[in-house]
C-alpha cells in the first residue's frame, strides 16, 4: 500500500505525515508503558516505589511492621505484602499507590503468592508451618493448609492449579493441589530451601538451598528431584528468564548473582552486586534484572545481554522485596 502512494495533491503529504505520526505515538506508547518495582524495606517499614523507566523513586508506601515479601495479579493492578513483625498483609492499590487494607494473619508471614488475576492469596506462615488461603475481594482468610517445617517461599501454577512451597527446616517442597486445597505430595530438595521459581508450562521447579549452596532441579510430573546445581554462598532467591533458558540466583554471602544455563545446568557467569542481595525480578521482556539488596539498601540494575550491573537505586533499611515485586506489563 505504501509503495503505491503518490503526493500529487497538496493534501495527501499531510494526510500521510499524520498516519505515519499516528503509528510512531502508538508503538512508543506500547514500548514505554509503565513498569514498577515494589521493594519491601524491612527495616523501614515501607515499600519504594520505582518508575523502571526513569529508575527513580516514585512513591513511599508506609505498610505494617518488619515488611518482608511481596505479590501482585498480573496485571499489576493489586499488590500484596507480608510484614512480618505484626502479623499482617497490607492490601496496596496501585492505583492510589497507597495500603488500603491490613489484614491479620498468623505468627510470621513471610513468602506470599497470588494467583493470576489476584482473587487468592496464599501466605507461609514461618511458626504455625501452614499456608493461609485469602479471599482477596472478601479480605478474610478462607483455609489453612497444612506444610512442613519454617515454610518460606510460595509460587502458584494458574494452568495446573498447584501451589509449591519450600519448607526451610524440612529440606522439602510440598506440592498442594489447589482445586481441593489439599497437600499431595512433599519433595525432598538440597538444605535450607527458600526461594522458588517455577518455569513457563510447570514441569520444572527450582528451590534455592541456602545451607548447602545450591539449587534443586524438580522434575513437577515425577515429583522428585532431578538435578542439584551448585552456585555461589548463603544462596536466597531466584528469578527464570522468560524464555526458561537462564536461572538468576542471588548469594547473599559473596554480594552476587549466578547465572546459571538450565540446558546445562552450569553457572556461566557471576555477576557483582551490592551489599547482602536478597529478592530478584525480572523485567517482562528480559532485558533488565533487579536485585534488592538487604545491607545496601540499594536496587541494583543488571544488564542481561551483557552480565553487568549498570546502576544502583537507593531504596531505604533492608530491602528485600521476596517475591514477584516487578509490576506491569
Amino acid at each position: 500500500m505504501f509503495a503505491n502512494a503518490t503526493y500529487d495533491s497538496p493534501k495527501a503529504a499531510p494526510m500521510w505525515a499524520a498516519f505515519f505520526l499516528l503509528v510512531m505515538l502508538v508503538l512508543t506508547g506500547c514500548s514505554e508503558a509503565p513498569q514498577y518495582a515494589y521493594v519491601t524495606n524491612q527495616l523501614s517499614n515501607n515499600v519504594s516505589v520505582i518508575d523502571l523507566q526513569s529508575r527513580q523513586i516514585k512513591h513511599t508506601i508506609t505498610v505494617g511492621d518488619a515488611p518482608a515479601g511481596v505479590a501482585q495479579s498480573r496485571d499489576g493492578s493489586q499488590v500484596f505484602v507480608s510484614n512480618a513483625d505484626s502479623q499482617d498483609i497490607s492490601f496496596i492499590d496501585t492505583t492510589l499507590m497507597q495500603e488500603t487494607y491490613r489484614l491479620k494473619v498468623g505468627d510470621g508471614p513471610v513468602g506470599i503468592a497470588s494467583n493470576a488475576d489476584g482473587s487468592l492469596l496464599y501466605v507461609a506462615d514461618w511458626y504455625q508451618n501452614q499456608i493461609s488461603v485469602i479471599d482477596t475481594q472478601q479480605k478474610t482468610i478462607i483455609n489453612q493448609i497444612a506444610t512442613g517445617k519454617s515454610p518460606a517461599g510460595v509460587i502458584v501454577d494458574d494452568a495446573k492449579q498447584r501451589l509449591f512451597v519450600a519448607n526451610r527446616d524440612d529440606n522439602s517442597v510440598t506440592m498442594i493441589n489447589l482445586e481441593n486445597q489439599q497437600a499431595v505430595a512433599e519433595i525432598a530438595v538440597g538444605k535450607a530451601p527458600f526461594g522458588v521459581a517455577l518455569n513457563q508450562d510447570g514441569s520444572r521447579l527450582y528451590t534455592v538451598n541456602v545451607q548447602d549452596n545450591s539449587v534443586s532441579v524438580i522434575d513437577t510430573a515425577q515429583q522428585k528431584t532431578i538435578e542439584t546445581i551448585e552456585v555461589g554462598e548463603w544462596p536466597y532467591c531466584a528469578v527464570l528468564s522468560p524464555d526458561d533458558r537462564f536461572l538468576y540466583v542471588t548469594n547473599q554471602d559473596e554480594n552476587t548473582v549466578s547465572k546459571v544455563d538450565l540446558e546445562r545446568y552450569k553457572v556461566t557467569a557471576v555477576i557483582d552486586v551490592d551489599d547482602t542481595p536478597e529478592g530478584i525480578d525480572i523485567s517482562a521482556n528480559g532485558r533488565y534484572l533487579y536485585v534488592a539488596n538487604w545491607g545496601s539498601g540499594q536496587l541494583s540494575v543488571i544488564d542481561t545481554q551483557t552480565d553487568e550491573l549498570i546502576e544502583n537505586i537507593a531504596t531505604a533499611e533492608g530491602s528485600r522485596a521476596f517475591g514477584n515485586f516487578i509490576a506491569g506489563p
